[in-house]
């Protein structure tokens, strides 16, 4: 079957006009029809073997789409999407060979994962997604990133102002039905040139001309669900698109850990077991229009919105064994966790387009709110040795209430000169966000059954930051596939805090010039050398900074630290790849030299208690080797593979003082899609994870995901596994 969408320049459908499907081997196959009234076509039961699909028009262009392949294994192809060109005098015919969409795809350095032709999409969230992509992964605390950096995260080409919280709950929410691509910028433009994990830009599907729908319904054995639906209209110069949905998970677990503690004069032992059950109701609701008010004028809206109810348990058992292995403290805890969050959001942007081809301003503008409180019970329980109650027992409870909200603008514009050699860019921004958190802590007394506050676990604190912007950048074509960028930026931070527990304010302003360049070369299209340099700057989010103490580990206080500085780097990259119609690979080496770097520190206690929190470090020197390749093993089975070291080196003074230990981090992901029948395709993802801490320990974490997807009643229906 072949299906397609015939537009004019001004992205009307187009019907009535002829479509002819002709055999390149046998000039008698040839089939014919004509397009919709809203510019569809379709061919049905098309044999196997190369053909030519030839589109006219009355006052248009002709376009000929040759080598389109029809075989066992691929015997369905959707064109979308077909633009024709107004007829004149100077024109001819266009003639396009087809080439088919792998899933993985690479150029310059970049990386494209078409999550629409992934099996996994389906029962998959956003943020699922992206682990299966090439180069990137998640750190011990859930957050993205890419070759060991965290990257700026786009959805439909515009910024997500949010902070990691806020983040995580969006990409968990967006269902991987919903995802055209996924795009991995590690060489972004100009307006990102600074982001020291480049960009990872989400590109959302479209609908076709007219009316479409889309259901989706998934489970899983590990206990998800979820259920999302999709309509859009489009008519000329204008799209509506609304996703809505509903993601259920049912999570348990079970953990082992055991510590060994080294003091002066002596050892111990600390082991704990645990297990879990966490459980999430996910609702989630975006609405996107695009209106086209003339050639040279356009606007988008978007208005999003996500929900989290979760309900998790925690059963933990802690026990201190002596040098001679004997038990000599052992309790029990139990960790009750209920609550919610709602997260709105929105986004407008305006393009105006210039004479000059190329030519473009644009402005941004979002908003975004969130809502989130959690309440937290925690019941311990002490016993003898022996594993008898020794009759003290404590109860204690945690409630957080959360009120965030962001505010951005955004102003990019793009101006080429007449040499078509030379390109301007220039652009602003400011961000604002603001965040009130309340802690309420307090413990019940067993005399008279009365909870009491507990002002040392209690907080109450307001956080903003302002993040003013300004850059240019001219990029100039030294001849065909040889080009240099170069530019800066100039950052104005400012951060406050208001504690209102200790009765202060702290408030830190400064600047930040963040100059890159880079030369980019090509060899006709085959082989790419990347060589960048960047100044990037990583500033402390309300994670690192909320004072307030976590107290759902007795053992392992946890709290984040207001005088923390922000982190700037000077990274050098060089990406070598290579691209043939059977494979492509790329090698990657990296060099930074990181300043005021802040990390958790874990720090061991006189009773036994670890304390952790976060703190700057004086700098190191970061390593990196990467790599990222695929290949076609054949027409029905291709595969793909990235893998990524980081090397730190810490300063003399972090080794002598601090006792910090070089130590490297390694990410890899393996993908590999096998189509049997063009009715069924099956994709499985592997990725195996360490990561390094600075005091010499690191956390490993390996994931596997299989899917199976059947196309049932003239491939109208889709059943994914």
């Amino acid at each position: 079957m072949l299906t397609g969408n015939l537009l004019d320049d001004k992205k009307k459908g187009l019907e009535g006009a002829t479509v002819i499907l002709q055999s390149l081997n046998d000039s008698t196959n040839k089939k014919n029809t004509t397009s919709t009234k809203t510019g569809e076509f379709s061919f049905q039961q098309v044999d196997s073997g190369y053909f030519r699909l030839k589109i006219s028009y009355v006052g248009m262009q002709e376009l000929v789409i040759d080598s389109i392949h029809f075989r066992e294994e691929r015997a369905d192809f959707n064109l979308s999407d077909i633009t024709l060109k107004p007829r004149n005098s100077e024109t001819l015919g266009e003639v396009i060979v087809y080439a088919e969409k792998p899933l993985i795809q690479s150029k310059d350095g970049n990386i494209t994962f078409n999550a629409a032709e992934s099996s996994l999409s389906a029962g998959s969230t956003a943020g699922e997604l992206l682990t299966n992509v090439p180069l990137v992964t998640k750190d011990p605390n859930g957050k993205i990133t890419v070759r060991g950096k965290e990257p700026k995260i786009l959805i439909d080409d515009k910024p997500v102002e949010l902070n990691m919280q806020q983040l995580q709950d969006l990409l968990e929410s967006m269902p991987g039905s919903s995802i055209e691509k996924i795009e991995v910028m590690t060489n972004p433009p100009p307006q990102y040139a600074n982001e020291q994990g480049g960009v990872i830009n989400i590109v959302t599907k479209k609908g076709k001309v007219g009316r479409s729908g889309r259901l989706n319904i998934s489970g899983g054995t590990r206990g998800e669900a979820a259920i999302s639906g999709n309509f859009s209209y489009r008519k000329q110069g204008l799209s509506i698109s609304i996703n809505a949905g509903l993601g259920y998970s049912q999570v348990r677990g079970e953990g082992y850990s055991s510590r060994n503690n080294i003091y002066l004069d002596s050892s111990n032992y600390f082991k704990t077991t645990s297990d879990y059950k966490n459980k999430n109701l996910r609702p989630n609701f975006r609405f996107n229009l695009d209106y086209d008010i003339s050639k040279i004028q356009s606007i988008n809206f978007v208005l999003q919105y996500n929900q989290n109810d979760f309900s998790n348990l925690n059963h933990t058992t802690y026990t201190n064994v002596n040098r001679f292995d004997s038990i000599w403290k052992l309790s029990t805890r139990s960790v009750a966790s209920e609550g919610n969050s709602y997260n709105p959001g929105m986004n407008f942007s305006y393009t105006l387009k210039g004479k000059t081809p190329g030519e473009q301003l644009r402005i941004i503008q979002s908003a975004n709110f969130s809502l989130s409180n959690t309440d937290r019970d925690f019941f311990q329980q002490y016993y003898n040795p022996d594993h008898t109650p020794n009759g003290s027992d404590s109860t204690q409870q945690q409630l957080t209430d959360n009120e965030s909200n962001s505010f951005s603008t955004r102003i990019n514009y793009e101006k080429p000169l007449a040499n078509k050699k030379t390109y301007f860019s220039f652009g602003t921004y400011f961000t604002r966000n603001n965040s009130h958190v309340l802690v309420d802590a307090s413990y019940l007394r067993k005399s008279d059954g009365v909870m009491v506050p507990s002002t040392n676990l209690s907080n109450h604190f307001r956080f903003h930051q302002n993040v003013l912007n300004y850059r240019a950048s001219v990029k100039q074509i030294i001849q065909e596939n040889f080009s240099i960028t170069a530019g800066g930026s100039a950052e104005q931070t400012a951060v406050s805090f208001e504690l209102y527990r200790d009765q202060k304010r702290a408030n830190n302003k400064y600047w930040t010039f963040l100059p890159f360049a880079n030369i980019n070369r090509n060899w006709k299209e085959i082989i790419n050398l990347t060589i960048a340099y960047r100044r990037s700057i990583r500033r402390p989010g309300i994670n690192e900074l909320n004072p307030a103490i976590d107290y759902g580990d007795p053992y392992n206080i946890r709290f984040g630290n207001t005088e923390l500085q922000a982190s700037t780097a000077h990274n050098f990259d060089l990406v070598l790849g290579r691209t043939k119609p059977l494979y492509y690979i790329n090698f990657g080496l990296g060099y930074n030299i990181v300043e005021d770097v802040f990390s958790q520190v874990r720090t061991l206690l006189p009773d036994g208690k670890t304390q952790v929190t976060w703190e700057n470090i004086s700098g190191r020197h970061e390593y990196e080797l990467s790599t990222w390749g695929g290949m076609t093993v054949s027409k029905k089975w291709k595969a793909n593979l990235s893998a990524s070291y980081n090397y730190n080196v810490y300063s003399q003074f972090d080794k002598t003082i601090n006792h910090y230990r070089n130590g490297g981090s390694l990410t890899s992901n393996f993908n590999t899609t096998w189509s049997p029948k063009d009715t069924r395709n099956i994709t499985a993802s592997f990725t195996f994870n360490r990561i390094a801490s600075p005091q010499g320990f690191a956390r490993w974490s390996w994931s596997m995901n299989l899917g199976v997807q059947q196309k049932f009643f003239n491939k109208k229906l889709t059943i994914t596994k």
